[in-house]
């Protein structure tokens, strides 16, 4: 016999419903959610250990950090996902401040501008920690930019 989450009455073998308070039986089996943007699963556990070093360099020297993953990490898919990951944010840094510099004649420009730099450099500090951890997930604010797959 299993019990209502709902209630707490006992229900009957086969029954779709609590016969107390109508609340739908779960089959037991919690959903299991995948994260669509995590990616740590199609990486080597030892590729992440051995190149962890190059991967964090990616976010702490920028441009530098990335050319040093492809010279000298270029055989490691987890070190290439983030110097990836890291040019598509350094990218879009050099473009908003690009903007901000452009359209300087208006308040609002620049400082959307600075906010939107400040964001930018949170999501390289969050990704930074990710690599830490030994995760790859893409970052939120440039998920949807696909130009460095």
């Amino acid at each position: 016999m299993a019990f209502c989450s709902n209630c707490g009455k006992e229900i009957p073998d086969g029954a779709n419903a609590c016969p107390a308070c109508g609340a739908p039986v779960t089959g037991g089996v919690p959903a299991v959610t995948v994260d669509e943007w995590d990616h740590t699963e199609e990486f080597d556990a030892q590729d992440i250990s051995d190149n962890k070093v190059y991967a964090l360099s990616a976010y702490l020297f920028s441009f530098l950090g990335i050319l040093l993953c492809n010279v000298l990490a270029k055989k490691s898919d987890y070190a290439l996902f983030h110097a990836r990951e890291s040019l598509k944010i350094n990218v879009a840094i050099i473009v908003v401040y690009l903007l901000s510099c452009l359209l300087c004649w208006t308040c609002i420009v620049p400082v959307a501008g600075v906010i939107v730099l400040c964001i930018l450099g949170v999501v390289k500090i969050i990704c930074f920690v990710q690599v830490c951890k030994g995760k790859a997930v893409e970052p939120w604010l440039i998920r949807s930019i696909k130009a460095f797959k």
